[in-house]
């Protein structure tokens, strides 16, 4: 599925997705969980792949103070923030000789995942359980 010199990277993809819809706590683990899973991938160094995602993730799933996660255009920032700032992290964590092909690897990775995000939103939406209306408990219940 490469075009060009750009990949998907579906498990980032996910974790964006994943963590606009859940809470930071939730997001972490999967952040956790992901760069556990992209270190057995590729072989690469194992704590900075799971701080990057974890770092990310963590900063991914407070977006929804600012945007509101229910609309389904509000996962294109999640994914891009994500994806930029965990490439980011990892990159400061373990640098790579070759930079200018990793940034170009990583803005490829970043518009393919872009160009994926929605599908993968309503996909990841569907499988979660519903959250709890937010509005139940702006009142208060006791008599």
């Amino acid at each position: 599925m490469q075009i060009g010199s750009a990949t998907p990277d579906f498990p980032l993809l996910v974790l964006g997705c994943l963590a606009l819809l859940t809470n930071p706590n939730t997001a972490a683990w999967a952040g956790f969980f992901t760069g556990l899973l992209h270190a057995s991938m590729l072989e690469q160094t194992v704590g900075s792949l799971i701080i990057s995602r974890v770092l990310a993730a963590t900063a991914v799933a407070h977006l929804p103070m600012l945007i509101s996660n229910r609309h389904w255009l509000s996962v294109v920032p999640a994914v891009a923030a994500l994806n930029l700032l965990s490439q980011t992290l990892y990159y400061f964590a373990a640098p790579s000789l070759g930079s200018g092909a990793f940034w170009q690897a990583t803005l490829g990775s970043m518009v393919y995942n872009i160009a994926l995000a929605v599908p993968a939103y309503w996909l990841v939406r569907r499988i979660l359980p519903p959250e709890p209306d937010e509005g139940l408990y702006l009142w208060n219940t006791r008599q």
